[in-house]
């Protein structure tokens, strides 16, 4: 499978008291917490940040701590 572009957003109406929601590739739907942890479950897949202030966010929005999925979004070592 090739990667897929996730944007983080905190413009946007189901983002609950400035948490923000990650909207998915070109189709812009919402990747909720059950849905990455089930593409976590099924191939091991993972988000990769620009930073720890970013990371913290995804974490957030994605409620990693409930879906068991916290070591699934890593920040990227580009340097």
């Amino acid at each position: 499978m090739s990667p897929e572009t996730i944007r983080w957003t905190t413009d946007h109406v189901q983002s609950n008291h400035g948490i923000g929601v990650l909207l998915r590739g070109k189709s812009g739907d919402i990747l909720d917490g059950k849905s990455f942890a089930a593409m976590v479950h099924a191939f091991g897949a993972w988000i990769e940040t620009d930073s720890e202030e970013t990371s913290r966010r995804v974490h957030n929005a994605l409620v990693t701590v409930v879906t068991g999925t916290e070591e699934s979004v890593k920040v990227a070592n580009n340097g």
